[in-house]
């Protein structure tokens, strides 16, 4: 229920208004796209998982400015600048530090030059207490990339791909919501 309200409360901080066309990378099962369209956006919402992408297709079918594809987000295949924003939610740190960068390009590539990105993950233990009781409950459950990501930092990982943060926000202390604008 947390990272739902999260998704809802990003879906909003991104601060653009309808209609835009955005691309959600690594959908999963579409929350985040599905709260973005709920405002008015045309919505692509792209995962390398077919089981993922058929359960958002399911669970999203009624929602006419929302669809589902299966691509690979270290090479989407969209032109450059396609997009007005790009999100994404909760992928980063199950990625190794290379797909890492490579999505990170990839999603500056189709967002058009005055267009937004937005990043929404775990926040760092560092940067908050709940953020660190939330790290020592999921790291065993978590992928093997989750505490190189949690080490590293979003804002380190941003800096190697020249990406600024322009605002930034927490959900709970536990969720970091970061909006870029190019």
């Amino acid at each position: 229920m947390v990272l739902l309200l999260g998704r809802r409360e990003a879906a909003e901080f991104l601060g653009l208004s309808p209609p835009q066309k955005i691309i959600d990378v690594a959908t999963g099962t579409g929350t985040l796209a599905y709260e973005l369209a709920k405002l008015g956006h045309s919505v692509i919402g792209i995962d390398s998982s077919l089981e993922a992408i058929t359960q958002a297709k399911i669970k999203y079918s009624e929602n006419m400015t929302l669809r589902f594809e299966r691509a690979d987000a270290t090479d989407l295949p969209y032109n450059d600048g396609e997009f007005d924003a790009s999100t994404i939610s909760f992928a980063l740190h199950d990625m190794s530090h290379e797909a890492n960068l490579k999505v990170l390009g990839e999603m500056k590539r189709v967002t058009k030059p005055n267009g937004r990105i937005l990043i929404v993950d775990y926040n760092e233990p560092r940067k908050n207490q709940a953020a660190n009781l939330v790290y020592l409950l999921v790291r065993a459950s978590e992928s093997t990339n989750f505490q190189p990501f949690i080490h590293r930092g979003l804002d380190s990982l941003l800096q190697e791909v020249n990406l600024r943060v322009s605002r930034e926000t927490t959900y709970l202390g536990v969720i970091q919501i970061v909006v870029i604008d190019r």
